[in-house]
This record gives structure tokens, sequence and C-alpha cells, in this order.
């Protein structure tokens, strides 16, 4: 019958006209309502559409006949006395003026007896669709989430495309029930799925539950992700009835979460109202927010949460969330947590600084009825907002990578971030952090970023602070979602939270919580915000608290009685009272509030004795072999051919090993140690200057491989620093390029190097200057974070310094700023002794220059061959990569070798004779070759030459050993080649002369030959570079 039926149709199509059964809203749009017609309508529906003169049959418009047919077969009585009769015609074999219209749908045709009713067929389904489609994308523009009702980020009319009337609604169509034929959803989840299963609905419904989802306290932003099993994702969790539904346990658990918050704020504001807290006042729903996170998260296998978050409400957190004592917190509000006899203006042992309590961190094991355990740590961080975010980036991913680096590692580890709303739209590191969020070996799995959106930045107004609508706008060029939520409704801020925390473990990517509240006092307890905020302090003094709402809110539905409520906001005040009464005799653990322990490593007052590092030369053979070999078959480039053969020519003869390798040799014997190796930056797989060649290309295939990662059969992830090495296994090394970053990245580094004290973390800079792009992270955190933290990092800065005739952003690492930095007294020498030198741990960091690539091999496993860590801080050359005499033997890392804090004069002729020698010049860095090939093309024999290999801290005992030698010296000298107002110069000359004076008896005070003082650290022209080096050699021997 089908078939005779397609043909008939294929005839009597040309008496149809052509506007006939056009929907009003055009029902040719999205909903293929004709997707599961029976086979023969299928067939007649192609057989239609190769008529394309017939437009009534393309498009929509045939299946909106193929519906007709679908239910004339069924049942004749279901539709029009037209379609019947058309049908009917052409199953009578008339196909010619076979179709009579109803009265409503005449065109060019007649209308048929007065039998046939007048009646419209008009289809809903494309406008209704776009209705809905219009509260997906836009919905949360109109939704209530300013607290306040004022909503000034945002135009005060809603998007007209919210309006039913803009796609083709009438206020007559409220009530009727909307025509929605077929069943097709074109792929998507949530109400378009429902309206497809053809239940009756009218328009009113539709417009009220789309605003019930869309527009109340809980704004969800995700359109703009480009996949839709993401946004589908979001559909099924968010287009349900049981959307913003809660049991009375949980609104009475979120209510008591919210008391201890509020009750927080109020009890340090009556007790201390004279002391800056940075409260969370305005805000206290994000704390049953995080609490509601972590216990969903628990249950979702969550063992660690590392947190990051900014000043202000930290200490909530602190209290609420991580549970520091509160005793604890009563105390240093009223600073009887520290001793102060150990501090004073001048010290004779090492003392941490502190911090204030608002940068301060702490970590804890929350435990939970059933047995489960989730570890929580918030890093401690300075009051530059934002600065923290790639350290707990950092951190996360050490923690995921030694838990075994497998996917479900991934899901266990969840990095929290907190924001301000100015701070998150104006701070570059938000973005370099996001941009990290897919990178290898930077991925964490997705972080959740938590705005507490003030709707002010200290005393910015949000249009003076972005250019965006929304502070958290920078999402959407990520691909994630966003929610945004009323601070004055727990229920919403906590659904948020749970939502976010479901989406991080399905889809392992980030998203963003935008908690729109407001700050009830100024930047401080302490500020007038009337000053500069007149219209929003005022609304903010007459609008009453969360807590005072949301207990309106459990009366008014009848969730709660006044007496239990009464009793619950009770039983948390009773609780501040009691810990503030304990706070006047509590005692604290030591160290209780640190975020991690690393068990057997020593603080800066314990302590450690000096290590060799060197190796049995065999195993060194081992590596040597290793690392200048591919597999079978792996095609490398011709030079590198050349260049991983001359690396096991020179391991294997002993001699003539030059930078790159003796690096690689070091990075390998710490590996079979089981030390784990991470070394990340720009371009350094290749390194900037060709020199490193650790992960290399197949030139056929593009296929990496990386020798030092198959230098042993086995590899293993070092989880604890008392487990022995594996027999047969080494650690991993991971060499990665990152991102075009030096803030972010370095400061994720950072993170890393904290989670295990058993590895060595390498960032390297492109070139030496470019690290102050990081500057921030080098001042307030590894420059002092030992000092107010108490946290030890060992991470590791390599910076390319050296002065060849590129340039002012091309020569100079700044070190002058490292060396400023460093806190030693450079009039005080103290112990020095090797069984009694603290001098390193005492001091905040290592700076070293080395000219040997076996003294850098040393100075890496030094890092790690010692019982606590220290920043280190690398001048790296870049000539002397390849430099003929910058070469070491295979003996000089060998068993009873070590690093050495200077190198002598190495000439034999002066060495032999010492007692000739009236002139001792003092170098650091690469200048040393330069002056030595000088001397001897002059045949100089009255000047000894003295590298500085660690410049800080000083080695005041070694520098007086070495003048000691030269009896008869009447002159030292500095040289450098940086300008005199850097480099050097200006530390090493003080203590060169005080260790003259109080360890020889001599007042010497060194001769500056250098560079004149500059405002850019070089020059630019070459032969103008060549002539001040010129002179620089010149002036060192015609003193």
């Amino acid at each position: 019958m089908a078939t005779q039926l397609v043909t008939k149709l294929r005839l009597a199509a040309k008496s149809l006209p052509s506007k006939v059964f056009m929907c009003s809203g055009g029902c040719s749009s999205g909903l293929d309502l004709g997707r599961r017609l029976p086979l023969q309508a299928m067939h007649m529906r192609r057989a239609l559409s190769t008529q394309v003169q017939e437009s009534f049959m393309s498009g929509g418009n045939s299946v909106y006949v193929e519906e007709m047919y679908r239910a004339w077969l069924k049942d004749r009585g279901s539709v029009h006395k037209s379609w019947d009769a058309y049908f009917s015609a052409l199953e009578a074999g008339q196909t010619e003026n076979a179709f009579v219209p109803a009265p409503g749908l005449q065109t060019a045709v007649s209308a048929p007896g007065p039998d046939i009713a007048p009646r419209t067929i008009v289809s809903d389904s494309l406008g209704l669709s776009y209705l809905i489609r219009a509260y997906q994308f836009r919905g949360h523009e109109a939704a209530n989430l300013d607290p306040l009702g004022l909503h000034s980020f945002r135009p005060a009319n809603a998007p007209p495309e919210l309006d039913y009337k803009y796609h083709g609604f009438s206020d007559d169509d409220l009530d009727r029930v909307l025509n929605l034929k077929g069943s097709h959803k074109g792929g998507h989840k949530g109400f378009l799925y429902d309206l497809a299963k053809g239940k009756p609905v009218t328009l009113r419904k539709v417009m009220d539950t789309l605003r019930q989802t869309y527009c109340q306290t809980l704004g969800v932003e995700y359109m703009h992700m480009g996949s839709r099993d993401k946004c589908n994702w979001i559909r099924a969790r968010v287009e349900t009835p049981l959307w913003l539904s809660y049991s009375k346990e949980k609104k009475l658990h979120i209510f008591e979460r919210l008391a201890y918050a509020d009750h927080f704020e109020r009890f340090l504001g009556n007790k201390y109202n004279t002391a800056k807290r940075f409260g969370l006042d305005g805000g206290e729903s994000v704390i049953p927010g995080l609490k509601m996170m972590i216990d969903r998260a628990s249950e979702m296998g969550v063992t660690d949460f590392v947190f990051g978050m900014p000043h202000r409400g930290r200490l909530n957190v602190l209290v609420n969330v991580l549970r520091k004592p509160m005793q604890l917190m009563f105390q240093e509000f009223q600073g009887t947590h520290y001793r102060m006899e150990k501090y004073g203006i001048k010290k004779d042992d090492w003392s941490m600084s502190g911090d204030v309590k608002y940068h301060l961190g702490t970590s804890m094991t929350r435990s939970y009825p059933d047995g489960r355990t989730v570890h929580l740590s918030l890093l401690a961080n300075p009051s530059h907002l934002e600065a923290v975010n790639t350290v707990v980036g950092g951190k996360t991913r050490a923690k995921q990578f030694y838990m075994g680096d497998r996917s479900e590692d991934t899901k266990k580890v969840i990095p929290v971030l907190m924001h301000g709303d100015a701070a998150f739209a104006g701070q570059g590191i938000v973005y370099e952090t996001m941009q990290l969020a897919k990178v290898r070996e930077f991925a964490t799995g997705g972080t959740i970023h938590i705005v507490v959106n003030n709707q002010v930045g200290f005393t910015t107004d949000p249009s003076s602070s972005r250019s965006t609508r929304y502070c958290t706008d920078l999402g959407k060029a990520f691909d994630i979602p966003i929610f945004h939520c009323n601070g004055d409704d727990p229920l919403s801020v906590t659904t948020a939270f749970e939502l976010a925390v479901d989406w991080r473990q399905a889809w392992g990517e980030d998203c963003i919580i935008d908690v729109v509240c407001y700050r009830r006092h100024g930047h401080n307890e302490l500020d007038q915000p009337l000053f500069t905020q007149p219209l929003l302090y005022s609304q903010i003094q007459k609008h009453p608290s969360t807590l005072e709402i949301y207990h309106d809110r459990l009366m008014k539905d009848g969730t709660a009685t006044e007496a239990e409520l009464q009793a619950i906001t009770a039983e948390v005040h009773a609780a501040y009272d009691k810990a503030f009464e304990e706070s006047k005799t509590w005692q604290a653990a030591k160290d209780d509030w640190l975020s991690s322990k690393w068990d057997g490593f020593k603080s800066p007052g314990q302590r450690s004795r000096v290590r060799e590092t060197g190796i049995h030369v065999d195993r060194l053979r081992e590596i040597g072999a290793k690392i200048g070999s591919v597999p079978e078959g792996f095609v490398l480039h011709r030079q590198l051919e050349k260049i991983l053969a001359a690396r096991r020519k020179t391991v294997e003869e002993g001699k003539g090993i030059d930078w790159g390798t003796a690096e690689a040799l070091a990075f390998g014997t710490l590996l079979l140690e089981g030390n784990h190796v991470r070394l990340t930056g720009q371009d350094v797989e290749r390194g900037t200057f060709s020199h490193r060649h650790c992960v290399l290309h197949d030139q056929k295939t593009n296929e990496t491989y990386t020798p030092l990662n198959h230098i042993r059969p086995q590899i293993t992830n070092v989880r604890s620093t008392r487990d022995p090495p594996i027999p047969n296994s080494q650690a991993r090394f991971i060499a990665r390029n990152s991102i075009l970053s030096e803030y972010g990245v370095l400061g994720f580094e950072l993170g890393y190097s904290l989670e295990n004290p058993n590895n060595l973390t390498l960032w390297e800079a492109q070139f030496g200057d470019f690290s102050n792009g990081a500057q921030i992270m080098i001042d307030q955190f590894i420059a002092s974070g030992e000092n107010k933290w108490l946290r030890q990092s060992g991470l590791v800065m390599l910076l390319p310094h050296g002065y060849d005739g590129q340039g002012p952003e091309h020569s100079s690492c700044r070190p002058e700023r490292f060396l400023q930095m460093v806190d030693e007294d450079e009039d005080v020498i103290p112990p020095m002794g090797e069984e009694e030198r603290q001098q390193i741990q005492h001091t905040n960091w290592q700076v070293v220059n080395c000219t040997t690539p076996a003294n850098y091999y040393h100075v890496l496993r030094r890092q790690v061959h010692r019982d606590f860590r220290k920043p280190l801080i690398v001048i790296a050359p870049k000539n002397l990569l390849r430099h003929k005499l910058a070469v070491s033997n295979l003996e000089d890392m060998g068993e009873g070798t070590r690093f050495r804090r200077i190198e002598r004069e190495k000439c034999p002729d002066i060495r032999a004779h010492h007692e000739k020698v009236t002139k001792v010049v003092f170098v650091t860095g690469k200048i040393y070759y330069e002056l030595f090939q000088e001397r001897e093309a002059r045949g100089i024999k009255d000047t000894a030459i003295v590298r500085i290999e660690q410049l800080a801290p000083f080695p005041f005992d070694k520098v007086a050993d070495e003048l000691s030698r030269y009896p008869n010296v009447q002159k030292v000298v500095w040289c450098q080649e940086e300008p005199k107002n850097g480099g050097a110069y200006f530390y090493c000359a003080p203590r060169i002369r005080t260790a003259s004076r109080d360890i020889l008896n001599k007042d010497l005070q060194p001769i500056y030959v250098g560079r004149a003082p500059m405002a850019a650290p070089a020059g630019g022209l070459a032969k103008v570079h060549a002539k001040e080096q010129q002179g620089i050699l010149d002036g060192v021997f015609a003193l």
C-alpha cells in the first residue's frame, strides 16, 4: 500500500498550493517530528523530497504531511476531514485535485461544502523550542542573584528573548494546551526531551517552570559550551522537578553550619572590635557551601582537597572548614601565641618572622562516622591577590603524582581556589592558572573556582574593575560552566557547590561558582565604605543578615519551629564562649598549624651535616651509555646523532664532559636513587640554547623518546622520604615545555616542590631576565616563605646569564636582586666549621654561579642529599655550555667529591710560586675564562684569579683561606661584567672585607673593575659591548 500511495502522492503533490499547511511560528524548525515514522512513511518522505518544485513537500512541510499521514493510518477520524478526503482520494486512485483545504487554510483553492468546519492547524514547537533555548542561554540574566536587589552589574530590564511574545505567542496563548506534535528531541535532554513526549502542557506552565529553573536564586550559565554532551549533563540536573528541592534534615544542617559562620564573625567583632579580621560578613553562606561540597566529594571517593584563598573570610574558613583550633585563633588575636623572648633586634639563633593571622595556612584530616577520611590543606599566601593560584595547582599535581599518577588518582585530589570579584576579573594570573588546566603535566583534573562576589573591590565599583558583565566571564573562554547564586540563599549556594564537585568529577574540568553577596564592612572592619559607596552601603546597613533571612524562611515554610532554631544558635554561641575561656590557658601542639610535615627533615634550628655528592664512576658510565642512546628504528636528526655520540664518548673516556652531559648525569643518578626529577619552563626539553636535548623527536613520526626514563626497566613513584629505592628501578623524569608564562608556571613548580622533599623540582627561564615576570612569586613566596610560614622548598631556578653582546634583555638575570634579598649580615661571620656550620640552613636561599659542569652536577645533587630544603638560584651560563675550557672529568663527579663553594687558582705555576702573587682577583661566572685567557696571552704570573661559585650564603671561610695563600698580596680586585649597580659587587665586596678583617686581621677593600653604572642591565650595540669587555680585561691587568 505504501508504495502505491507514494506514487499517488507524487502525482497529487502538484494539486497542493505551496503555502498550505505552513505552521504559524514555523513548525519546520529543529524538532524533526518525522524521525519515528513507519517505514512506508519514510519512503514517502524520500520520494516526495525529490519534487523540489513542490515546496509544501520540502523541509518542515513534508514532516507535517507525514505526521498527518501517520495519524490517518492509525485512525481516520483523528485528522481533519480535508486530510481524510485527501488521503482517501489518493487511495482511490485520484491524483489530481485530491486536496480539499479547510476554509481557514484556503489560498487559491476554493472551499468545499459546509460540512467541513473552519479550523487552523497551528504547531507551537518552533516557538516553544526557541523560548526554552532563550532561558537556557540567558535565564541567568534575569535571575534573582543580588541579595541587595540592586543588580548593578546588568541592565535593569531582562533580555527580550525571555518574553514569550518575542517568540510569536500572545497572552491568549497562556492557558491553552500547546500543539506539540512529534517525538524527536534533537539529542537534547531536559525540557525539550520532556516536551517531545507529547504530554499536554500550557504556555503558562512552561513559563513558570522556566522561571523557576533559571531565574530564581541560582542562575546556571552553560550554553556557551561547545559540547552538547556537557550541556545535556547540566540540563539533566537542573531541568528536573527535583531541582532546588531539599529535605528538612538538610535544611537544618545548613542552618547549623550557617550559624557557626555567622556567630564567628559576630563573636570576633564583639571581642576584638579594634582588630582587622577581613571577615566574611555578608558572604557567610560560603561556609555551609564549602562543607557540603567536601561531604559530597568524600562520598565520591575524594581523599584530598588543596585550598587557596585571599584574606577575606580566611579566618572563618580556617576555623569552620579546616577546623583550626578556635582557642589558637583567639590567642592570635590576643598576641599570646608566641614567645617574645625569641625576638629582638639582634638574633643569635634562627627564628621565623611569622605573618598576620589572615595569611596563615593549616591542614587537617576530617573523619566521618562511616570511616571515610578526607585531608584538607589551606596554603599560606600573601596579600597579593590570586598569587597562590598556581601554587595550589602545583601542590595538587604533586599529590596526584605521588599517589600513582593514574586517572583515578586525579579524581582523588581536588584543588579549590577562592577569589574576590575584582581580583578574578583583574589579575592576569587567573588566566594563566586556567590556561594550564589541560596542559600535559600541569593538568589537575579540574579546579573548582569560588568567587566571593562582594560587588566592590576595596573602593572600586564593578564598572571600573572590569569590562564584562560578570566578573566570571573569563570562564567562557575555557568552555566551562558558571553557577551564579544569591549569597542570601544558603540552599542555592550549597546546591551550586555540590553541582560543582559533581561536574569536576564527571568531566575533569574547571568550573566557577559566583556567590553574589556583599561586604558588610569596608575593606576591613576599621574602614569607612560610605566615603566611596554611599548608596551601596546605605542599602547594606539596613539589610538583614543571611542567617536572619534563612531563619525566617525556615519558619515560614514550616521546616522548623522557633524553639528548634534557637536551640541550634544557643549551642553554637556556647561553643565559642567555651573556646574563648579555654584560650587563656590553652597550649598548642608544636607546629600544629603547618600545612604538612616532612618526617625526618630538620628545621633551621637543627643542624644538618654536610654530605658528599659524588658517585661511583661505573654508575656514571652506565647512565652515560643510556642518555646517549635511542631505541632501534628511532630516526634522529643527523646533528643530534653526533651530539649523543659525543655524550657517550666523553662519559666513557671520562673527560671533556660538557654542561648538558653533566646535568643529565646529575638527573640520572638522582633517578636511580629513587628521587623524582621534574624540569619545566619555556623550551626546556631541547633547551633555549640547544644544549639539553632530554626529549628526542623521531624525524619521521615525531614520536618522542626520553632517555632518562629508560636507564632501568621499571619506573616507580616514591611516595615517602623513607622508602628505599626499589631494585632495578628508577624514579620518573619529567621534562615539559610550559606555556609562555613565568609567574604562573614558577608558582606551579613551587607548589609541586612543597608536597614531597624526595624530588628535584626545577624551573628554567628562557633567559634569566624573564624571571622578573614572576617577581611576585619570587618576592612573596620563594624568598620569604620559610621565614613567614615555616614552609621549606627545594625549588631550583635556572636563570641563563652572561654578557655576550645580545642586548639589554638577554644578558642579565639580575643577580643583584636575588643577592639583595639574602637575609645574611655582611658584617657577621657565622660558625663555619664543618661540624657546626648551619649557614645555609639559617639563610633564606642559595645563589650559585658555577663555572664547571662538575660543580653544577654537584650543586643539583646537593639539593636532594641533605635533610633540609632550601631554594636554589642558579645563575646559569650561556656560552659556557660549549666552551672548550668549561669541561670536566668524570673523576670530578666520582666518589669522595662534593660541591666546591670556591674554585681556587688553577695555574700550576702561580700556585707553586704563591709568594710572587701581589694581586688577587675575585670573580664569579664566565668572565673568569676571559680573564684566564687574557692572562695567559700576556704571560702574567703575579695575579691569582679566584672564582666564587656560591655567592650566597657567602663563603667567608674559603675567601679568607684563599687570601691567606698569598702573603704578599697588595691588591684585591672584584671583577664583573655587569654594571657597578648590578651584579654581585655590592654583595661580595663588603663580605670580602669582613672575611679579611675578622679572620686574617687585614683590612682589604676590593677594587672594582667592571662596567659603569647603567639604567639598562647591558648595552645593545655589539661593537660597544666588545670594547667595554676588553676594557674590563685591561682594567684588571693594568692595576
